[in-house]
């Protein structure tokens, strides 16, 4: 049987066998008697034989199906063989006739054969093609589909196997597992195959860039197509610093993703100049008008199958210099997933997290990409023959084997891993290095204390004016452990300048209060200023509009603000000058096991597939609390995120707005909440003046200007827009209690994270001593900051020699905390084997 194929978009000649594997099903008793009984192996009979075409044979399949109307056919692009068995997905689609559907089979199965070729995965190229014709999508009897199949696949004797493709997903995979073990589509493990194929289209683009000496932030890049793989390699483009990513899709709302800059109506994509292309739709796209009308790109790289619409038109592009990584290269994650699970299946459903399968994938089509710039000299016009000699060795073990040893070399060993940069962060890794302990710190952020979370900014207040005494001798504690911080870090952290509580009597709030305060600083006998009226606040502030108010005030003069950023970084600057601590920025932690062995250690696994194991973990995610507890320990606080308005004002430069917080009583209707506070000019670094005539202060609220929100792993449901009532609100404020004509040039929005009781939460994890976290900040935690990694430090280690006499305030089993533990998941590790550490506290695993 002779068949017109499209190969590379050339029409050809090519000579197959076609075998029709089984009688029709119909025709069996059976069919309607119980329409999901496997058919008998007596049923099934294979007739035929396999057809040489240039030394490689295609063979062709039909399965009976018992639906009418459904066709089903098997390419498998090969001999039939155990030892190298076919592999490919299985598509769900109408086809123009069934000559259509056994040609888009053959040629999808002989590209997967230069995939598999390509990295040597350990099989041949298979597909599946389901013909639903007419029939409905809806229409199609799945189980019975499924169940069809299985028996195909069973009379083969694993000589093919399958998965997910076009129209399938994984919960027919399930049910075609149920009946057959030939299924390689992720099942029972958490990795997705769509995030592998977008990873091996990330490496090959890295590979790319590492090739030509060029950072991903200086290019820019268009996906087209946003379905479940382009949207997954768009976002991975943003997060990795891209300097622009252009998105476009049939379905205008999946290019909508943050970060990126979707096409809007009318544009072209075609139309659109970028360095990168990265074609992630359906077959054919780059056709004779793309060649006509766009601006071609410097790299083609994508995860579409056959992008091209024919071989004149990629010959073309190859003579414009668009260099192309072919697909068996860019589109080879879920194959190369596939080897894994073939290979290693236990450590492909358990023993490894998805993460390291990501990076595995994305390190592996990144040499390969790589190593295809350089066979090809760069040279768009040689990437053909550069692909030729850039094939796997095909005597070697299937590339799966490969995984188990990519995770020792890309595992880390450390005393103790501290996740999230921000003010606990970064204390508890300058505590830990003081204490002689090697530390890794991984913030997710592009930067220590980044501008999403809590920690950033210029200012925080520093006081010993509490209305709970505890808080006050913490305070003192904590100064004196600041100003051996600033020693060591060579630079003034903590700016004196005095704090002003004023305002009306009101009961305690999560500041205190006035009277509170005062009646502190009178027990502890610290000194303060003590003010009857809104008169003697005046006359003491006259910036402050507090003339004939029924005010009262009292004032701390050795009050001041903390630098909150500078504090930050200064911490992790001493933590790792030390040699004993590593810090490393925009990388996410995607899993967390605890080993249940006498030896308690914790293995975290990064983003981009890194593995740190350490004896102690300390937690510091400030607002991303929850997702961390929930996804990995399966327990949860009860911590409100509230969205806290600030702003910068520019003053007369004569005006000296003293640091100050106001008190006001609860307003019965909208959303005041009563509480303000000044920065002084000297505490604002960040934003600049207009004139020398003027300068800039920071006025804030402290209180919930909106209903908590639930966040999630990327906080995305937490609105950093500011709110006009808020903002109004905030200038009210500013008119009424400043002189000086202020202005409001700049607004914004940070996460904090409160607890019922506004104590922190500092404390050890249920079951896990090794594990320590904070959280619960509640807008008062940074000026303790040394003393709070101090506390961290110790209780992830085990010491009980607390600076503090007792921490029960800030236990997470406190009532307030409203600690709630599900039923416990089962915690694993993986095994480190032999291991060496160097001197410098942090190594690669070098050896089993």
């Amino acid at each position: 049987m002779k068949l017109n194929l499209f190969s590379l978009g050339v029409a050809v000649v090519f000579p197959f066998h076609f075998i029709n594997a089984f009688q029709p099903f119909q025709n069996h008793p059976v069919a309607n008697a119980n329409p999901h009984r496997l058919p008998s192996e007596l049923e099934f009979q294979i007739h035929g034989h396999d057809y040489e075409k240039d030394g490689s044979q295609a063979v062709v399949f039909e399965v009976p199906v018992r639906q009418e109307g459904i066709k089903m056919y098997i390419a498998n692009d090969g001999k039939l063989q155990n030892h190298r068995p076919g592999n490919g997905g299985m598509r769900m689609m109408s086809y123009e006739s069934q000559k259509h559907a056994i040609e888009d089979a053959v040629r999808l199965a002989e590209g997967m054969t230069r995939k598999h070729a390509m990295y040597n995965t350990g099989f041949s190229g298979a597909k599946l093609v389901v013909n639903h014709g007419d029939v409905d999508l809806d229409d199609v009897d799945r189980s019975g589909l499924m169940a069809d199949c299985a028996s195909a696949l069973e009379r083969l004797s694993g000589c093919v196997w399958t998965g997910c493709d076009i129209n399938t997903n994984d919960e027919d995979m399930q049910i075609l597992s149920s009946h057959t073990p030939y299924v390689l589509a992720g099942l029972d493990s958490t990795v997705d195959t769509n995030k592998a194929t977008a990873m091996s289209v990330i490496g090959s683009i890295m590979g790319i860039l590492q090739a030509h000496d060029e950072q991903i932030e200086d290019n820019t890049f268009l996906v087209q197509g946003c379905g479940k793989v382009g949207s997954h390699v768009a976002q991975e483009l943003v997060r990795l610093g891209a300097k622009d990513v252009k998105t476009c899709d049939i379905e205008a709302e999946r290019a909508l993703i943050p970060g990126c800059s979707p096409l809007k109506n009318g544009q072209e994509w075609f139309h659109q100049q970028v360095d990168f292309l990265v074609p992630c739709a359906n077959s054919f796209a780059i056709n004779e008008q793309v060649l006509q009308e766009m601006k071609p790109p410097r790299f083609i790289v994508g995860a579409t199958n056959q992008p091209y619409a024919s071989a004149e038109v990629r010959a073309s592009f190859d003579e414009k210099g668009s260099f192309h990584v072919p697909e068996s290269i860019s589109s080879a994650g879920a194959i190369l997933a596939d080897s894994v699970e073939w290979t290693h299946p236990d450590l492909f459903r358990g023993g490894a997290s998805s993460s390291q399968v990501y990076g595995w994938i994305r390190d592996l089509s990144k040499d390969k990409a790589n190593q295809l710039c350089r066979k090809a000299g760069n040279d768009a016009k040689a990437v053909l023959q550069a692909t030729e000699e850039v094939y796997a060795d095909s005597s070697n073990d299937p590339i799966g084997q490969t995984f188990p040893d990519w995770i020792l070399e890309n595992t880390v060993l450390t005393d103790c891993v501290i996740v999230g940069g921000g003010m606990a962060g970064t204390a508890a890794a300058y505590a830990n290095s003081k204490a002689g302990i090697k530390t890794l710190l991984v913030e997710q952020g592009d930067s220590l204390a980044p501008k999403t979370a809590s920690s950033n900014g210029d200012s925080r207040m520093y006081r010993q004016m509490y209305s709970n005494p505890f808080f006050s001798q913490m305070q003192t504690k904590a100064l004196d452990m600041w100003k051996v911080l600033e020693e060591e870090c060579g630079e003034q952290l903590l700016h004196q300048n005095g704090l002003l509580f004023y305002g009306e009597d009101t009961k305690e709030t999560v500041e205190g209060s006035v009277q509170g305060a005062r009646n502190t600083m009178k027990e502890l006998g610290l000194p303060h200023e003590y003010f009857t009226s809104g008169n003697a606040i005046f006359e003491r502030f006259p910036a402050l509009k507090t003339r004939d108010t029924p005010y009262s005030g009292v004032y701390e003069e050795t009050a001041g603000h903390v630098r909150a950023s500078a504090a930050c970084a200064a911490m992790a600057k001493v933590a790792t000058q030390s040699g004993l601590c590593k810090v490393l920025n925009n990388c996410e932690v995607t899993d967390i096991r605890c080993s249940d062995e006498k030896d308690h250690l914790v293995t975290i696994v990064l983003k981009d597939g890194l593995s740190v194991i350490a004896k102690s973990l300390i937690l510091a995610p400030g607002a991303w609390t929850n997702h961390i507890l929930q996804s990995h320990f399966d327990m949860s606080l009860d911590l409100d995120i509230w969205r806290i308005h600030w702003a910068h004002y520019e003053i007369d430069a004569c005006v000296d707005v003293p640091q100050s917080f106001f008190f006001r009583k609860e307003s019965d209707c909208g959303n005041d909440g009563g509480l303000y506070y000044f920065f002084p000019a000297t505490a604002t670094e960040s934003c600049a003046a207009s004139s020398p005539n003027k300068k800039i202060i920071k006025v804030g609220v402290d209180f919930k200007t909106t209903e908590s929100v639930d966040v999630p792993r990327s906080m995305k449901d937490f609105e950093y827009d500011t709110m006009y009532e808020v903002l109004q609100m905030m200038d009210d404020f500013v008119s009424e209690h400043l002189g000086g004509n202020p202005k409001r040039v700049e607004a914004f929005v940070s996460p904090y994270t409160m607890t019922k009781d506004s104590f922190f939460i500092m404390d050890t994890l249920p079951q896990h001593p090794n594990v320590a976290l904070f959280s619960g900040g509640s807008g008062r935690a940074f000026k303790f900051a040394p003393l709070i990694g101090d506390c961290l430090s110790r209780l992830a280690r085990g010491d009980t020699d607390f600076l503090l006499e007792d921490l029960s305030c800030f236990s997470m089993r406190r009532v307030a905390a409203g600690l709630k533990m599900n039923q416990s998941k089962s915690m694993i590790t993986l095994s480190t084997g032999n291991v060496i550490i160097d001197a410098g506290g942090i190594a690669p695993v070098l050896a089993r």
